[in-house]
């Protein structure tokens, strides 16, 4: 990923608040955020002939169902190889990830490291 190199994020995070914080880091990078604030929203653009490279979902959303886990991975098996960075507030150890290198961040965040997350998961 270059510095200069645009990607279309989907951002799946039930708090408003807090999504519109992360959009706004991803936009000054110079991302294009897709906002969802639900599964039956993010599901859309799945759906969608949007591209998206990645799905940035928040694991712990309590009124939501499915929760970021079950909703990341509905997603993967929707669009082959749609790369994911998790982000939760609690212990992402509750939650069964696909393997050892899924990148979760820890929230709150900075943006240097939301930025470097997705360059790890865009390039690796």
């Amino acid at each position: 990923m270059s510095e200069n190199e645009t990607f279309q994020i989907l951002l799946l995070e039930d708090d408003d608040a807090y999504r519109r914080m992360v959009a706004r880091m991803l936009e000054q990078a110079g991302h294009r955020v897709l906002q969802a604030h639900d599964f039956a929203a993010a599901v859309r653009y799945i759906d969608s002939p949007e591209r998206i490279d990645l799905l940035l979902t928040d694991l712990g959303m309590p009124a939501q169902t499915p929760h970021g886990l079950s909703a990341a991975r509905t997603s993967q098996m929707r669009r082959k190889g749609l790369k994911v960075i998790y982000m939760t507030g609690g212990d992402a150890s509750q939650f069964a990830l696909h393997a050892a290198d899924d990148i979760v961040l820890q929230k709150p965040f900075t943006m240097q490291t939301l930025l470097k997350a997705v360059n790890a998961a865009l390039t690796g």
